[in-house]
């Protein structure tokens, strides 16, 4: 078997370069963790001396989604003179980052978890936290009265909705088509909208 180079100590997150880049090219269930310590270079027990079992690797995987989510929604400027266009923004990264990824986004999204870990219980509330705190600023600066909480549930579920249909159907392909737009293009009219 062939070894890959890795630090001494560093064999976990070894471990989950090697999860990252098979989740990129195969879905979450259709990867095992042999494959993985083939990939990293290592036994197949070595993966268990770190990881109680797939579930686990899964979760902490599905937590980095929901990081590098809430990381890429923070760089959005909050802009006074343009609320709207702050709004937008924030909800075309969202909806860039499922389209990019799908993998991670169906493994952050669409897997239900009977007890989650605290890890990813943690990841889900500091990125979903991104997204209120963005429509709280966005209802105080257009001087709306409606309640953020309210508000931020809303726009979630457009981007969700419109991501889900972008990766799970031909129909905003279609519809692109027909209208003569792009994705993006399509997206920023529903954010728009919205608002």
């Amino acid at each position: 078997m062939k070894r890959s180079s890795y630090h001494h100590g560093d064999l976990k997150n070894s471990i989950i370069r090697s999860c990252h880049k098979l989740l990129q090219k195969k879905g979450a269930s259709d990867f095992s963790l042999r494959e993985v310590a083939t990939l990293s270079g290592v036994s197949h027990a070595a993966v268990y001396r770190h990881f109680q079992d797939k579930e686990e690797v899964l979760e902490i995987l599905a937590s980095i989604g929901f990081d590098r989510l809430g990381s890429l929604q923070k760089k959005v400027p909050q802009n006074i003179k343009d609320p709207d266009g702050y709004f937008v923004k924030l909800g075309l990264v969202y909806i860039q980052f499922a389209i990019k990824n799908p993998n991670y986004y169906r493994l952050m999204f669409q897997t239900k978890r009977i007890k989650e870990s605290n890890i990813l219980k943690r990841s889900k509330l500091k990125s979903y936290a991104i997204l209120v705190r963005g429509c709280r600023f966005y209802l105080k600066t257009k001087r709306r009265n409606e309640k953020h909480r309210s508000f931020a549930l809303m726009a979630w579920s457009l981007v969700h909705g419109y991501s889900n249909l972008c990766i799970e159907t031909d129909f905003p392909d279609t519809e692109s088509k027909a209208l003569k737009k792009t994705k993006a293009e399509m997206a920023e009219d529903i954010l728009r909208f919205s608002i």
